[in-house]
């Protein structure tokens, strides 16, 4: 079983119970124990940024770079940076979660005059009565961000679901892997986005397998194909 079944099951969460808090959906993970940590593959290249790999494992791997593919399951971005959509992409939740998205620079969202005017008459409001602790206008961004990307998920799973006989072929999530048990992470692979087959010089482990490099060589791959076919024409 894969990956898909966990995002799957988590949209679904956010459709049929979408007052639950923030608080509630919370998943601790198991703790990194010497055991689990001893049990990880070692790295063998140089890394500019080790992280912790994603999900609830502990073995360490290299951060992605600014340019490179990034997602939900795959290592976080360098420090300074953030794994975002592409700019043309018709549903970007869809495309993190198939490690297409990209890591570019960082930025913060700006709040709009409608919300600094709220956030300052609160403030105001508060020294009229007891005192009360209210939250910075920082928390109240991300809390708002997060209630935004929960209905996001919701109007994206919907259009999916109409747009089903689309006839653009539907592009599969780079990298599989089996569900985690014991706390262990199960072993993953690299596939072909388009077919979902495994590609030939994937090995299976147990940790990142990097299908960036495999997905940017079945581009080049596809570029010099496009370019032969018009050298060809135009003889």
């Amino acid at each position: 079983m894969v990956l898909y079944f966990g995002c799957g099951l988590l949209l679904l969460t956010l459709l049929v119970l979408p007052g639950l808090l923030l608080g509630d959906l919370v998943f601790h993970c198991p703790k990194c124990t010497a055991e689990r940590q001893t049990a990880c593959p070692e790295l063998t290249i140089n890394c500019t940024e080790i992280v912790r790999e994603p999900a609830c494992g502990c073995c360490p791997v290299c951060a992605r770079l600014e340019g490179e593919f990034c997602g939900v399951y795959t290592p976080r971005c360098s420090t300074g940076l953030r794994c975002y959509p592409t700019a043309d992409s018709t549903l970007p939740l869809e495309q993190l979660v198939q490690g297409l998205g990209r890591c570019s620079q960082k930025v913060d969202p700006v709040p709009n005059r409608t919300q600094e005017h709220q956030g300052t008459s609160e403030e105001l409001q508060g020294t009229e009565g007891p005192t009360q602790k209210k939250p910075t206008k920082d928390v109240r961004i991300w809390i708002l961000s997060k209630d935004q990307a929960i209905r996001q998920a919701q109007n994206e799973l919907k259009t999916k679901m109409k747009n089903n006989c689309a006839e653009e072929p539907k592009t599969q999530q780079p990298m599989k892997c089996h569900i985690s048990t014991h706390g262990q992470r199960g072993e993953c692979w690299c596939v072909n986005p388009l077919t979902g087959v495994q590609i030939a010089q994937s090995t299976k482990v147990r940790g990142d397998p990097n299908c960036s490099q495999y997905v940017e060589e079945q581009e080049m791959e596809t570029g010099t194909q496009s370019t032969t076919v018009l050298q060809m024409a135009e003889i």
